[in-house]
């Protein structure tokens, strides 16, 4: 049940596919670099591992991700460099890339103005969601677990491909969780605790919405589509 997002700093390349495919509980793993040592030569790889970063920076809203994010988006580079100069197509994957890091840019500067409301509700939802499934747990009705997993899931589905569509019901699912809640007249210590949590992950939602609203949901799209075509291409490359 992780969030969102939508969508922070994502930047160069390596944003593709993961932002809009994984929604995970990896994404709170430190991808962060220490060493360009570290860094691998081959284009899938370096691919993959600038997605990790991104899904870093857009679940919890941490920018430190960007360094690591821009170091795997210029060795990506300079491997394809190294394919061309050998006499091996990659203008396909360069031309992709180039759209791609154009959106990527744009998402990034949109989504960095927004990095430390992410980072709180994150947080928030990391510290406080063993509490919060305890708690439903306990009260043990079967709609309201069931409801707020749809939630969840209703969430994670417009973080991948955001739509008008996929914004109402999340909408309409979060009213019926918190009219749920109020209808059960639970004793304040166990209801508000519960009201907080679902607030709280309305608020990264909302974050989302106008992350994406202002990038343009074309680009955000567009972004989705791209990082498959860009990971087939890459894909082809021969092996080192």
């Amino acid at each position: 049940m992780k969030k969102l997002l939508l969508l922070i700093p994502v930047g160069l390349l390596a944003t593709a596919g993961l932002v809009w495919t994984n929604y995970g509980h990896d994404v709170r793993q430190n991808t962060t670099i220490s060493s360009t040592k570290a860094i691998p030569q081959d284009p899938v790889q370096l691919f993959s591992l600038g997605e990790r970063s991104v899904r870093q920076m857009i679940r919890c809203g941490d920018e430190k991700s960007i360094s690591s994010f821009q170091a795997y988006s210029d060795a990506l580079d300079a491997a394809l460099i190294k394919y061309k100069n050998l006499g091996i197509e990659t203008q396909n994957a360069q031309e992709m890339l180039s759209q791609y890091k154009q959106d990527s840019k744009h998402l990034a500067q949109t989504a960095s103005l927004y990095s430390q409301k992410l980072h709180t509700y994150s947080k928030f939802e990391e510290t406080q969601e063993k509490v919060f499934q305890l708690s439903l747990d306990q009260i043990g009705l079967y709609a309201l677990k069931t409801t707020f997993k749809n939630l969840d899931k209703a969430r994670a589905e417009y973080i991948k491909e955001p739509s008008l569509k996929s914004q109402t019901k999340y909408e309409e699912l979060r009213k019926n969780m918190t009219q749920m809640i109020n209808e059960l007249y639970l004793d304040a210590s166990i209801e508000q605790p519960l009201i907080t949590y679902i607030e709280n992950h309305t608020h990264y939602f909302q974050t989302v919405v106008s992350i994406y609203t202002t990038a343009g949901l074309e680009s955000i799209n567009r972004l989705h589509t791209n990082s498959y075509a860009i990971k087939a291409q890459l894909e082809l490359l021969p092996k080192s």
